[in-house]
């Protein structure tokens, strides 16, 4: 069995001691393993792989990628894993089982992946040595549940910084930054554009509402886009208040207002088939919700099923179009 040596700091928190140094992908994917709960019901503890992730890491490693983030390790008895002060190194058995992964495990798959393909990167790592099954379990449930992940509505807000954006994220970043500042948007102080915040509507749930919006329409113009919605808005809320339910208090909730978007597509295309001239007017999506929201309120705000709820206004709208 072959040997390998890496430099290494030794550092100390609490009770514990770990290794910080760095590996070559080709060192950790022919030293480290996994021990998924799926596979071993007595002492596993992590999740099955999912393959397709594996794939993408390494295809983003293969574009340049970087991966700053530590893979975190913790060494078996087979490793034989020792440390020299003097040189501050660690010397260890290169076995396929020489390391637990404590975390990092798709990182660890995708380098695996890339082991043909002649791609040099160095990785940081971080190795903890002579831990108990309990200690790394409890260290795996720390990394998992202490580390709070970053919001995916901050993440989607700064794709315009590092121009990741596609077509349809550089379109609905418009279309939410008009509601989120036209003094006639009926979305106006109701949306939060970084975080999820009760009484506002995440940009999250905004992109997945308005989506299928871009895509039925093929609207390219979003304040053209803007109008039409906002017009929406105002139709069904003085349904709504006609009604006696107060729609401007309660849109903010996720389910409701990505239900009544949805049915805007059927709205809309009943306006625009009887003439598109008419898709900005208030009064012109009135005439069509009312025939499809009365009553449908309270059931609305207490949804459990979105797509069924569609599906129902989606019903009560067509039918009145039909003639025999």
């Amino acid at each position: 069995m072959t040997t390998d040596k890496i430099s290494v700091t030794l550092v100390t928190q609490g009770r514990h001691k770990f290794y910080s140094g760095t590996m070559e992908i080709e060192l950790i994917a022919n030293t480290c393993a996994t021990n998924p709960r799926a596979n071993d019901l007595t002492d596993g503890f992590q999740r099955v792989l999912d393959e397709s992730r594996a794939d993408s890491i390494a295809e983003y490693i293969k574009n340049g990628g970087t991966i700053p983030s530590s893979i975190i390790l913790s060494a078996q008895e087979l490793s034989q894993l020792t440390y020299n002060s003097k040189n501050r190194s660690i010397t260890f058995n290169v076995a396929p089982n020489a390391f637990l992964i404590l975390d990092g495990q798709h990182r660890v798959f995708g380098f695996k992946k890339l082991m043909n393909e002649g791609v040099k990167y160095r990785i940081p790592v971080v190795i903890y040595n002579e831990l108990t099954p309990m200690e790394e379990a409890r260290i795996f449930i720390d990394i998992n549940t202490l580390q709070r992940p970053v919001p995916k509505e901050l993440l989607l807000d700064i794709k315009k910084l590092a121009d990741r954006e596609s077509d349809d994220e550089v379109l609905l970043d418009e279309l939410f930054s008009m509601f989120e500042e036209s003094t006639d948007s009926f979305l106006l102080n109701k949306l939060s554009r970084i975080d999820k915040r009760k009484g506002a509507i995440s940009k999250v749930t905004f992109y997945d509402s308005m989506k299928p919006i871009i895509k039925e329409f093929d609207i390219s113009n979003t304040d053209k886009l803007y109008r039409i919605i906002n017009a929406f808005l105002f139709a069904a809320s003085d349904v709504a208040h006609g009604n006696e339910f107060n729609l401007e208090n309660n849109i903010t909730k996720a389910t409701l207002f990505k239900i009544l978007i949805a049915h805007s597509k059927a709205v809309i295309s009943v306006i625009c088939d009887n003439n598109m001239k008419d898709v900005e007017n208030i009064s012109e999506h009135k005439k069509y919700l009312n025939r499809s929201l009365p009553g449908s309120f309270q059931d609305l705000l207490t949804s459990k099923g979105y797509i069924k709820s569609v599906e129902v206004l989606d019903r009560k709208l067509l039918r009145h179009n039909v003639t025999i």
